[in-house]
């Protein structure tokens, strides 16, 4: 596929994504919603939570897989792509999967990059920017996310 196709995704998907896009950001209960990010491709597990307004990538959905027990808080952003280097200067697109592991949280308006996977029972923080992996039973938070906690007892963690 070359860069100009990467960039937009393939025509079908698009069009699928964007059918089901508005009632997976405003259906009334979060298992609507996860019905409808299915229905456009994105990998959802059991017992999933997604909160209003979520932008789980419109491009490559099917790139994202949220597991068993995830929850994705309000507003939360969730990018398999990155078209920023395309449209400034014609070049290279980035497109990774990300992965979203059992249990795992992402705060209010956390922003998850391509090719992130969050571990298992990790907590991001609200308003992050995670750049890079997260390590199973962790808090991350900030801008860029660093490790606040590694909480591997599984006790509450305290920010």
């Amino acid at each position: 596929m070359n860069t100009n196709s990467m960039a937009r995704g393939r025509i079908g998907r698009r069009v699928l994504s964007g059918l089901f896009l508005l009632p997976s950001w405003f259906a009334p209960h979060t298992i609507l919603r996860v019905f409808f990010h299915r229905l456009r491709g994105v990998k959802v597990g059991k017992k999933v939570e997604i909160g209003y307004f979520c932008v789980i990538d419109n491009v490559h959905p099917d790139l994202i897989t949220i597991e068993d027990g995830a929850v994705i808080a309000t507003g939360a952003v969730i990018l398999a792509h990155d078209n920023s280097y395309f449209y400034s200067q014609g070049t290279h697109v980035k497109h990774a999967p990300v992965v979203i592991k059992k249990k795992a949280f992402i705060g209010t308006h956390a922003v998850i990059t391509p090719g992130v996977t969050v571990g298992e029972r990790a907590i991001v923080g609200c308003v992050s920017v995670v750049l890079s992996d997260v390590p199973a039973n962790s808090v991350v938070g900030g801008i860029p996310a660093r490790i606040l906690k590694k909480n591997g007892n599984n006790e509450n963690p305290e920010y």
